[in-house]
């Protein structure tokens, strides 16, 4: 019988930038009106930028996400049968070459409930049933494999399991946004400060966000076109996108 062998894994790393920058920007300056600024202390006086930086990056990744699930009318059948569904998964794995550091998991969730009308019941009163649940994530570069995981675990009984697209340029792409998301904060800052008569006097604060968002990319029709008869959906390519959230106070005096 396979087990895992619990690995930490950072799913991603730094290549080559990909940049595709987009904008928004809502201003805030702080004062009810030019008197009531002026009697203000200059420590007090901010213009705050929020401003978002996206960039968009090749997906060359896909995550996939399994949830090992099984129930019993006693502890013991539970944790047998789910043994039996997690073996199955790490003969799969280990079937289509799945690198042990791209597999990651949470231990067995077991949990005890009270049943009403249904196949564990009898004359005797309500029974009880042992429901198991564990999350295992597979993460591979080899998108011709993500069929075959699916359809096997179909033909085994698994009921829940979803896949999604990364980047192995996660990182640096969140590090591009984020540059470009304080410098165009910076720009815009400055020229409010001109066109109000005032000067930046350095940053009060700043707060920052990121987050990962999936773009499905559309094909042309003469692409499409062009594409064999037996080729599959997965043959098109995808990108993913990350984007920096960015909020910075500037002194001004």
């Amino acid at each position: 019988m396979q087990t895992f062998k619990r690995s930490n894994k950072n799913m991603a790393s730094n290549g080559n930038k990909m940049s595709k920058i987009t904008l928004t920007v809502s201003l805030l300056f702080f004062g009810v009106s030019c008197n009531t600024l002026a009697q203000q202390p200059v420590s007090e006086r901010t213009i705050t930028i929020q401003m978002s930086a996206s960039e968009v990056l090749p997906a060359d990744l896909i995550i996939f996400n399994v949830n090992i699930n099984a129930e019993g009318d006693t502890p013991q059948k539970a944790y047998e049968l789910h043994r039996e569904r997690e073996s199955l998964l790490a003969d799969l794995l280990m079937n289509l070459n799945v690198e042990e550091e791209n597999i990651d998991y949470d231990p067995i969730r077991m949990n005890r409930r009270q049943v009403g009308n249904n196949r564990y019941n009898s004359e005797e009163g309500p029974k009880y049933i042992t429901a198991t649940n564990q999350s295992v994530s597979i993460t591979f570069s080899d998108f011709s494999i993500y069929e075959k995981i699916q359809l096997s675990l179909i033909e085994n009984e698994f009921d829940s399991f979803n896949g999604q697209f990364s980047s192995t340029k996660i990182s640096e792409g969140k590090e591009t946004a984020l540059i470009a998301a304080i410098e165009a904060a910076k720009e815009r800052a400055e020229l409010i400060a001109k066109t109000s008569g005032v000067e930046l006097a350095g940053v009060s604060t700043i707060n920052f966000s990121d987050h990962q968002i999936s773009i499905p990319q559309r094909a042309s029709s003469m692409e499409m076109m062009s594409r064999a008869s037996d080729a599959s959906i997965m043959d098109f390519a995808q990108t993913v996108e990350v984007r920096s959230n960015i909020s910075i106070s500037y002194y001004i005096r």
